[in-house]
């Protein structure tokens, strides 16, 4: 009985090939695109993690602050000033200081400046060059003791002044701002002071801040090339604190409605749109923001204040190795799809191919000529 004889067929071979490769290539698309949704949820959930520890380091140096102002109003001396503190002046006395303090008469500024408590003040200020201004204040509001002029001799009537006593001997803290026509922002703080006994209120300490002190927290907070922490007011997303100086103050957080979404939906990061603005009615929109990845935390330990805590990078940056890996992807799966179709096309052209060459001439050349028939 004869054997089976088996041959491999290089066409059916590449056809195959053809075949299979499409669903290769449509499977491992889908394999990156998975990846890429995974790589996207872990570096947004780090980048959460970073805006909940930026959150804690903003909590943690307003509290240093509390700490330093609550040292203060342990002082003695500064206890025995409020003891010691002036009755209140009448009507026309009270303009008349008033009045000294705005043209910086020498002897009313010499008497907050020059006493001891004044002097402790500047080397606190000294040794925390974020305080831009040191005050003491007794329970109507009376300045008695300041580390340089600024603010108002009588504040019974201030902000600052009406939140610490409506803060039950917590410390009291305002929002970042801007005074009109001023060029520098600031934050005020304040701490009531007590009788150590009775707990009785003897006034207050009252700091005045500059918020780049608090920007140098945010400062250190990188991610990636792009990544950087933001501070925002949580009521209507305008940029308390960041690295766009431009900003400050002056605009909202692109993308603040995202971050809205993210908030109510009770998630920690949002993936946000292409941001772009048309500056002029004939030109195309300019690009303001890229897609971005944003995480955010509210800092919910610092009292009198809504602020948001938000670190972004660029979403090109954050999923740039799977970018990359899909473009090399590509690039394989085209080189080994050309590869097969040449491949085929060569193996089919050679099966094609005559097996003796035209070139001999076989029934030409090398057949021998019959023998010739004699003519008789």
């Amino acid at each position: 009985m004869a054997k089976w004889r088996y041959e491999l067929n290089t066409r059916i071979l590449a056809l195959f090939f053809l075949v299979a490769m499409p669903f290769v290539a449509v499977g491992s698309f889908i394999v990156v695109r998975m990846a890429r949704v995974a790589l996207r949820e872990s570096i947004g959930a780090a980048i959460e993690q970073r805006a909940i520890e930026t959150k804690l380091q903003v909590e943690r140096y307003v509290g240093g602050n509390v700490v330093q102002l609550r040292l203060i109003s342990l002082e003695p001396q500064v206890r025995t000033a409020l003891a010691a503190s002036p009755a209140q002046p009448g009507g026309d006395e009270l303009k008349r200081l008033e009045q000294a303090w705005a043209s910086g008469e020498a002897k009313l500024l010499a008497s907050v400046t020059a006493n001891p408590v004044g002097a402790r003040l500047r080397d606190v200020i000294t040794v925390n060059p974020g305080f831009k201004l040191l005050q003491v204040v007794d329970t109507r509001g009376r300045l008695l003791a300041t580390s340089a002029r600024g603010g108002r001799v009588w504040n019974a009537d201030a902000p600052w002044f009406k939140g610490v006593m409506a803060a039950e001997g917590r410390a009291w803290m305002s929002d970042i701002q801007r005074p009109p026509g001023a060029g520098g922002a600031y934050f005020e703080m304040a701490y009531p002071v007590t009788h150590p006994v009775d707990g009785r209120w003897l006034g207050a300490i009252r700091a005045v801040v500059d918020p780049l002190d608090l920007y140098a927290v945010l400062a250190p907070v990188r991610v990636g090339r792009t990544g950087h922490a933001v501070l925002l007011r949580a009521s209507d997303g305008t940029v308390l604190a960041s690295d766009e100086t431009d900003r400050v103050l002056a605009a909202k957080f692109p993308g603040f409605r995202f971050l809205e979404a993210a908030r109510n939906a009770r998630k920690g990061y949002w993936i946000t749109d292409e941001i772009r603005k048309t500056v002029a009615p004939d030109t195309a929109p300019v690009l303001i923001e890229p897609e971005r990845i944003v995480g955010w935390s509210p800092v919910d330990q610092v009292p009198d204040v809504q602020w948001l805590v938000t670190v972004e990078q660029h979403l090109n940056e954050a999923l740039a190795p799977i970018d990359g890996v899909t473009g090399y992807l590509l690039v394989h799966f085209i080189g080994v799809f050309a590869t097969v179709i040449l491949l085929a096309a060569y193996f089919s052209f050679k099966l094609e191919k005559p097996v003796i060459e035209e070139a001999l001439h076989l029934h030409e050349d090398h057949v021998p000529k019959p023998a010739n028939v004699s003519e008789g």
